[in-house]
């Protein structure tokens, strides 16, 4: 069979792909809580720490779930996965909507809603890396960046909801949408327990290639993690206007976006490795750009770039796995590489505040941001002496 012949049985197929992108662009709702933190926290006289508090839970939740996913996956299709998440998603956030204590706000983001996130995102990478290894990062590209999708819209209404009909109400709407998307996306997903998955996994994972992996996945998104945390100060510390300060946002959020959805693309027609390499060269560069500050323009395209950079390396470290592993160890192996992306996310942000801190007197240090990507690089490097040396299965 030639390779055309196999992509026109086997390569991308349409509906569950479309399946976990709806699904993420539900389960996306969780990188919006921000926007309702502060008026929640008011209303229950509790702190911005304890509201932190909350997001910081939903992820430890998050990657507990990816982990634990794989043995769930082998006795559950997707459909019925999905179908989980979107009665855990709705009713955590429907909870959550009428508090009146923060230990309810915990339960219901930080438990239901994080569990529901782990369930629904390690659904849809799945799904799309059932895709051929040549529309792979296409495939993936798109269920990700559904994902990013999700709080740019809720950013867009939610600051007019919350100002018309308060936060309860803005919540009960987010958790019906939520509810709804995770049910559709159910109901185009496959419902069998796929053969592989029932075989289970694995002895055969490559446990050195997890460990780069891991690597890649932690240092290449710490730059955009820390930069995501810190957004708003880091941009006033640039004396950058209101405006101005606002476009740094999108600007970050828009290239997180084009970043998932372009790169994962772009890296099915040059290779995952070569397309890392880039996205990391970039990310180095672009908060090299903001820490030099020497104009408002250099610094929005800092913004952009370290977006773009974040963006491109969620979406091709999903692809590289399931190329070096294979499906039928995808599950397993990116629930452990995925805890590299956890690690990031509750360490840059705390190393993000002290490094502002210290770069109050010299703007250069916040260029240190940049220094987890050096290991990612190197990890980078030994993935294709790797390959070099060894075939891995591509699916």
């Amino acid at each position: 069979m030639t390779s055309a012949d196999a992509r026109g049985r086997t390569g991308l197929r349409p509906r569950p792909v479309l399946a976990g992108a709806v699904a993420n662009l539900g389960a996306g709702a969780l990188f919006g809580w921000s926007l309702v933190a502060q008026p929640a926290s008011d209303t229950l006289g509790t702190s911005r720490g304890t509201a932190a508090a909350v997001f910081a839970s939903a992820i430890v939740v998050f990657a507990v779930v990816l982990l634990v996913l794989p043995r769930v996956q082998r006795r559950n299709g997707p459909r019925r996965l999905l179908r989980v998440a979107a009665a855990a998603g709705g009713g955590g956030l429907l909870l959550a909507a009428t508090a009146q204590h923060p230990a309810v706000l915990l339960l219901g983001v930080g438990v239901l809603f994080g569990g529901a996130n782990g369930l629904a995102y390690g659904v849809s990478v799945g799904l799309a890396a059932r895709a051929t290894a040549s529309l792979r990062g296409t495939a993936t590209g798109l269920v990700v960046s559904a994902y990013a999708a999700g709080p740019v819209l809720l950013g867009l209404v939610a600051p007019r909801a919350l100002d018309a009909v308060g936060w309860r109400t803005a919540l009960t709407c987010v958790a019906v949408a939520v509810a709804g998307l995770l049910t559709l996306a159910a109901g185009l997903a496959p419902v069998e327990v796929p053969a592989e998955r029932r075989r289970g996994p694995l002895d055969s994972v490559p446990r050195r290639d997890v460990v780069l992996l891991w690597i890649v996945f932690a240092g290449g998104t710490a730059p955009g993690l820390m930069l995501f945390a810190h957004a708003v100060t880091v941009a006033g510390d640039r004396r950058l206007s209101a405006p101005a300060a606002g476009l740094a946002v999108s600007a970050l959020a828009a290239g997180n976006v084009i970043g998932r959805l372009a790169v994962g693309a772009w890296s099915d027609r040059i290779g995952r490795l070569p397309a890392l390499a880039v996205a990391l060269a970039t990310a180095a560069a672009s908060i090299g750009a903001v820490a030099a500050a020497t104009s408002s323009p250099v610094v929005l395209a800092g913004f952009l770039g370290t977006g773009l950079a974040y963006g491109a390396v969620s979406a091709l470290v999903p692809a590289a796995t399931a190329d070096r592993v294979g499906v039928t160890a995808f599950p397993t192996a990116y629930g452990v590489v995925f805890t590299g992306w956890g690690c990031a996310g509750l360490l840059a942000p705390l190393a993000g505040g002290r490094l502002l801190a210290l770069s109050e007197q010299t703007p250069a240090l916040l260029s240190l941001a940049a220094a987890p990507v050096v290991a990612a690089a190197v990890a980078v490097a030994l993935l294709g002496h790797c390959a070099r040396g060894a075939v891995r299965p591509a699916g």
